[in-house]
């Protein structure tokens, strides 16, 4: 058994909340979490995904003279809330405990913190390295290519599907928001858990009694293949039930540890 642990970063303040949710919420704005997932068990340790820094953003994603324009809207700075390291320490770790990195996609907000943890194993999954970026019109979700160059230099593995780690922690491919998104099953003693690997909140997953209606899952604003995005979000919820944790979760900023660790 595992535990899931969210710990925040940063966040993006003001995001208009329909690039998340499709088609829904027009004109609301929302205060993003950028999260790194700690999973632990005794005697190791992994990240699902390692968020960003408000230095990584304004060096290497905003542009020098002006706010980020991002797919039509007018990106407020990114906020940092505690760097990664920061949060090891807390948990009596540093950054060369984490055995196993994993890299649900690579948006920038998903893996611009990656120096810390070279000495991990990497895992991404192939579709999705192969096909970043994945078209002109995404091109601001995506770090510099000199970035994506230090990150296979650090030794990358490449899956190409789904993928176990250990006993009850595992990969699978989940494309449509991206070309090679993958999600992780953990399991807990409070029960089995998917992080899913698009960027979706709660409400996408749980809709409300009205849009339920018509839409078993709301897929991500943004995506590669629509069709493809609802589907693979059909299947997480049918794995994690209610306990489906989205990327951006609003409620990952005030969550606490899922499972229990070990005396």
């Amino acid at each position: 058994m595992f535990t899931i642990e969210p710990l925040v970063v940063a966040y993006g303040p003001h995001r208009e909340k329909s690039r998340f949710t499709y088609m829904h919420n027009a004109g609301v704005a929302i205060d993003v979490p950028y999260v790194a997932w700690l999973i632990r068990k005794p005697g190791f340790a992994a990240l699902i995904d390692v968020g960003c820094s408000a230095d990584d953003y304004n060096h290497h994603i905003r542009p020098v003279d002006r706010e980020l324009v991002h797919v039509g809207q007018v990106f407020a700075d990114v906020v940092d809330v505690k760097p990664i390291e920061s949060h090891l320490r807390e948990r009596g770790m540093k950054a060369s405990d984490i055995d196993v990195t994993v890299l649900t996609h690579l948006d920038w907000d998903h893996c611009m913190t990656m120096e810390p943890f070279g000495d991990s194993e990497i895992f991404v999954q192939r579709a999705e390295w192969d096909n970043t970026p994945s078209h002109e019109m995404f091109a601001t979700s995506f770090a510099p290519a000199e970035h994506y160059q230090r990150i296979e230099d650090m030794g990358l593995t490449k899956l190409d599907g789904d993928h176990q780690i250990a006993e009850g922690f595992d990969l699978i491919l989940t494309p449509g928001h991206t070309q090679g998104g993958q999600s992780a099953i953990v399991k807990t003693s409070e029960g089995t858990y998917v992080i899913a690997g698009m960027c979706v909140l709660k409400e996408n997953f749980y809709p409300s009694e009205e849009e339920s209606e018509h839409f078993k899952v709301i897929p991500p604003g943004g995506h590669t293949d629509l069709f493809e995005a609802y589907d693979q979000m059909v299947r997480i919820k049918e794995i994690g039930g209610d306990n489906v944790l989205p990327l951006h979760m609003s409620e990952a900023f005030d969550m606490g540890r899922i499972g229990t660790l070990p005396e």
